[in-house]
C-alpha cells in the first residue's frame, strides 16, 4: 500500500467526492445497540479517532469488504493501523443476497466481536441495519421478528425500494422455517437463495429515489 503525499492526497479526493464523504461531515447516522456495538456510516480517519477516544471503539466492521483499490478504505485501513484499531472486512449488499457461507462468516464475527465496535457501510441505513438485526438476534438472543426494527425508515432504509430485499430474506425465513428452527440452520439446509430474490419485487418512487438516484451499493 502506498502512502505517499501524493497518493494520499487522491484518496483524499476520492472520499471526499466520489464516496461522498462530504455529504458525511456532519451526520454519521450513528446509533448504539445494547452489548456494546454501534451502526455508523463511513467512517474519515478523523471519525474513527474520536470513536476510539470518546466511545471507547477497539473494532471495527467494515461491511463494504475488503477493497484496496477503493480510497475509502485505503483510508480506513491505514487509519485503523495508525489507531491501534481491529479491522474485520465483511462483504456485503445492500440490494442483494448472501450466500449461506457469508452469511456463517458474519455470525462468526458477531460471535467473537470484541467490543465496544462499530458496524459501518457507506450510508449506515441497509447493510448496517442487517448486521444489527443479526448482531440483536444472535448476540443478544432476540426474536428476528423484533430485530428487524433495525431496518427501518429512520435509519434511511426503504423496504419499498431494492434495499428491501433485505427485509425480504428475513420475511423468507419467518414463513418458510420449521417450528423451532434456528436461522442459521434454515440458511444451510432450506435457503433458496434464487427463490427467495425472484420472490421479491421493488416498489414506487421509493425504488427510485434509492435505488437510482442514492445509487445505493
Amino acid at each position: 500500500m502506498t502512502s505517499n503525499p501524493s497518493s494520499l492526497a487522491n484518496d483524499w479526493a476520492g472520499y471526499w467526492l466520489l464516496d461522498h464523504g462530504f455529504l458525511r461531515t456532519v451526520f454519521s447516522n450513528r446509533y448504539e445497540l445494547a452489548g456494546g456495538l454501534y451502526r455508523v456510516n463511513q467512517p474519515s480517519p478523523g471519525k474513527l479517532r474520536w470513536y476510539r477516544d470518546n466511545l471507547g471503539v477497539r473494532t471495527v466492521v467494515n461491511l463494504r469488504g475488503e477493497a484496496p483499490h477503493m480510497a475509502f478504505y485505503r483510508l480506513e485501513e491505514r487509519a485503523c493501523k495508525r489507531l491501534g484499531l481491529n479491522l474485520i472486512n465483511a462483504r456485503t449488499w445492500s440490494r442483494g443476497l448472501l450466500k449461506p457461507h457469508e452469511i456463517q462468516h458474519l455470525k462468526a464475527v458477531i460471535d467473537s466481536l470484541e467490543t465496544p465496535a462499530i458496524a459501518h457501510c457507506k450510508s449506515g441505513a441497509d447493510r448496517a441495519g442487517f448486521f444489527a438485526v443479526l448482531w440483536r438476534h444472535w448476540r443478544l438472543g432476540e426474536p428476528i421478528g423484533h430485530a428487524m426494527a433495525e431496518l427501518h425508515w429512520r435509519y434511511g432504509h426503504s423496504s419499498r425500494a431494492k434495499t428491501g430485499m433485505l427485509d425480504h430474506f428475513f420475511y423468507s425465513y419467518l414463513q418458510q422455517a420449521q417450528p423451532g428452527q434456528s436461522l442459521i440452520d434454515w440458511v444451510h439446509n432450506d435457503y433458496d437463495m434464487q427463490a427467495v430474490r425472484d420472490s421479491f419485487q421493488p416498489r414506487g418512487l421509493s425504488s427510485l429515489m434509492v435505488d437510482k438516484l442514492l445509487n445505493r451499493e
